[in-house]
């Protein structure tokens, strides 16, 4: 079976589990309790993963549109927009109302950079990060890839899309570089779509290396994200420390997107022993399965329990009573999380039979 064709892998949702749990305690444990340890890196898991999948869907489409040798882009663009439309655009619109209504000072104030999907240029040029909505700035990425990749997949010669891909990725490092050096009034460089443009193009690499036949786990590819494990640790612990390297920072989230390339190739082969068992256990795969909507609301959560349940700010949970807190806030996202699946993400969502026949990823 080709891989283009393979079944749904659930152990990348288990990694989706754990890149999410991370991400919810970066945003919600303070500093003390998180230590060096960069929680956040599961942002990058799913900027990665979602340069390969969507990449995958686009090859096999351009694939099948080819094989017939009808006029084929303008159907398929559309056909895609709709399945992403009603997979992610609605649940996210849902999540930014929400925030609207508990509160949430930056998208109030900036609503149609938020609903318009380019609030990752406005939060750019913020000095700190907005409360409840800090995380939207990967989420308008996304949407933007959702609009313009389908373009790169379809009219690029195919012996010119690997070129194509390498380009997107070399683009992210420079463009890093130039914004940090040249715009001094954007301070938060990472947040410009052509500097997260490695993610994607990595992912996109990797899906066009299995469509050309290389194997899942393929053994150089696991050698090369390793390596590329070991140099971005070594250019995190420098910056973290102090004994950076100078410019080499402007390659760091290049080589933790080599080094998800390899997680996700060596995913796809198959993970055995504790490690499978880990990420195929049910409540990991619960968890996989709700990280969507536990992504779009966990930072708002808090500002609407602050809302219903002002005790919990209260000093007498600052200590290790804050775990109390914590609980809280996890229990308040699954919920949120699971309505969140059950009518506006799953099969069944809505109950409307035109929005469940777009399920398709």
């Amino acid at each position: 079976m080709r891989i283009l064709e393979a079944k749904r892998n659930t152990q990348l949702d288990g990694w989706r589990a754990f890149a999410v749990v991370g991400v919810m305690w970066f945003h919600w444990a303070p500093a003390a309790w998180r230590g060096p340890f960069p929680f956040e890196i599961g942002l990058f898991y799913f900027l990665t993963l979602t340069g390969f999948l969507i990449t995958r869907i686009l090859l096999r489409a351009r694939e099948t549109g080819e094989k017939y040798g009808k006029s084929w882009r303008v159907e398929e663009i559309l056909n895609f927009l709709k399945r992403r439309g009603s997979r992610i655009l609605v649940p996210c619109y849902v999540a930014m109302v929400f925030a609207l209504i508990v509160g949430a000072p930056d998208i109030r104030h900036h609503a149609l950079a938020y609903f318009g999907h380019v609030s990752n240029f406005h939060i750019a040029r913020m000095p700190g990060w907005p409360s409840g909505t800090a995380h939207y700035w990967t989420l308008a990425l996304q949407m933007q890839f959702y609009f313009f990749w389908p373009l790169v997949v379809f009219l690029v010669p195919k012996r010119s899309m690997a070129w194509a891909f390498a380009i997107c990725v070399a683009i992210a490092p420079l463009s890093r570089f130039v914004i940090d050096t040249q715009f001094l009034e954007i301070h938060h460089p990472g947040t410009i779509t052509s500097s997260a443009m490695d993610y994607f193009g990595i992912g996109a690499l990797l899906a066009l290396a299995l469509e050309r036949g290389m194997k899942p786990g393929d053994k150089r590819l696991k050698t090369a994200g390793l390596l590329a494990f070991v140099g971005y640790v070594w250019v995190y612990a420098g910056n973290e420390f102090g004994w950076k390297v100078p410019g080499v920072g402007y390659i760091q989230q290049t080589l933790l997107s080599v080094a998800f390339a390899g997680l996700i190739s060596s995913t796809l082969a198959g993970f055995q022993g504790w490690l499978g068992r880990a990420l195929d256990h049910p409540a990991v795969q619960y968890i996989g399965r709700l990280s969507y909507g536990l992504y779009l609301f966990h930072t708002t959560v808090p500002l609407f329990l602050g809302r219903i349940l002002p005790w919990l700010w209260y000093p007498v949970f600052d200590g290790p009573l804050l775990i109390v807190r914590l609980l809280a806030f996890a229990l308040v996202s699954w919920g949120i999380a699971w309505l969140c699946w059950r009518w506006l993400e799953g099969p069944a969502r809505w109950r409307v039979p035109r929005l469940a026949a777009l399920s398709g990823r």
